[in-house]
């Protein structure tokens, strides 16, 4: 099986520049990327990610790039889905724990420095902090995220068929949109459309969803649509482990008032960012051109303007927003989802977000749906 999204002379050059010796991938995610092991909670069968608490998985990388898995030994399909020729299978986090120390001491680990995910579990940090007191720790984070930020053509295409079916689900329920409806049944809608819409798919990331001033992000209250209804439908589907992030508003009826004008700044808004961005571009320099932008169509406005990579996860790093602002410029092939809101009293966050391939001269837009507020 060939890697997925994992390049073994990327992952060397980037060990290489942060001066790391072995790095651990312990996370869902981080082991999925490095291995192929279908350990995420959206797995077709989770089990690996269920039962990580007994049978915990690792991948270890020395700077040559190589790589060493430690799996659950009862999953036998495990050849299946890696790549990586060396593994070896555990009962229990202590079979884990003597399989890590044992492969460090075969790569000649003593004084070495060694990343470290912070999510790694309390039991293994100590354990290796003890077994090896002549090391030096690092976080290892900022070596997954530069791997992961630059995305193979496999991974891209599957953010984008995943895209499609977040789309799928969104028209899904615009189209069955009507008084009466629950928020319960949106939801059952949009679950059913994701899995039944390709026989590869993973499931749902996310499933954002609002009714009037129901709050988006605790849908399946069974609040019922009611004429004048402003919607907002934010799936993110999972295809084959990638995720995409999508978001679209409906009016039921007719747009309240002050929400027209707010959406179609927000599209101005996002087609600005849009237009200024490929690879090179300094991405704190392009948010503040964006800030600037804003101040164009309305002098005064509570906003947000957010660009943030995905791909495992659907925030792996935020290029720009109110979250985080990075000053290092845009590369080829990273894949970023831009959203643009804006607050408009007494309806909430009215706005768009879609998901891009970074060019060398512009971008890619991997969604497809028309970006206007939807009228039922």
């Amino acid at each position: 099986m060939q890697p997925i999204g994992f390049s073994k002379e990327r992952c060397k050059k980037i060990m290489e520049e942060l001066n790391l010796d072995i790095l651990i991938a312990s996370t869902p995610e981080n082991v999925f990327y490095s291995s192929g092991l279908p350990t995420t909670v959206n797995a077709p069968n989770p089990i690996l990610y269920v039962l990580k608490n007994q049978y915990p998985y690792f991948v270890l990388i020395n700077k040559e790039g190589e790589e060493y898995l430690i799996h659950w030994d009862l999953y036998r399909s495990a050849n299946i889905f890696t790549w990586v020729p060396d593994s070896k299978g555990i009962l229990s986090p202590k079979d884990a724990l003597r399989s890590i120390m044992k492969q460090l001491k075969k790569w000649g680990i003593k004084e070495g420095k060694i990343g470290l995910e912070t999510l790694l579990p309390r039991y293994v940090a100590d354990y290796l902090y003890n077994k090896f007191p002549e090391a030096t720790f690092e976080n290892g984070d900022k070596a997954f995220i530069e791997m992961r930020l630059i995305k193979t053509e496999e991974e891209v295409q599957r953010i984008k068929k995943s895209t499609q079916i977040a789309e799928k689900a969104i028209m899904a329920c615009i189209n069955a949109s009507k008084e009466g409806i629950t928020d319960t049944k949106l939801l059952q809608i949009a679950r059913k459309t994701m899995v039944k819409a390709d026989p590869e798919v993973w499931g749902w990331d996310h499933l954002t969803l609002n009714i009037g001033n129901s709050d988006p992000e605790a849908p399946g209250q069974g609040i019922k649509m009611k004429k004048g209804d402003l919607s907002r439908f934010d799936f993110g589907a999972v295809y084959k482990g990638y995720v995409s992030d999508v978001s679209r508003q409906m009016a039921l009826g007719t747009v309240p008032s002050g929400v027209r004008e707010a959406m179609d700044s927000m599209i101005k808004m996002q087609e600005f960012a849009l237009n200024n961005m490929k690879a090179g571009v300094i991405a704190s320099e392009l948010n503040q051109k964006s800030v600037e932008y804003y101040k164009t169509l309305k002098e005064e406005g509570m906003h947000f303007v957010t660009c943030h990579h995905i791909g495992l996860e659907t925030e792996e790093l935020h290029m720009f927003g109110p979250v985080d602002t990075q000053k290092r410029p845009f590369e080829e092939n990273m894949v970023v989802d831009v959203e643009v809101w804006e607050h408009v009293p007494d309806w909430g966050l009215v706005g768009v977000e879609d998901c891009y391939r970074i060019t060398k001269t512009g971008v890619e837009q991997l969604s497809s749906l028309d970006k206007d507020i939807f009228i039922v």
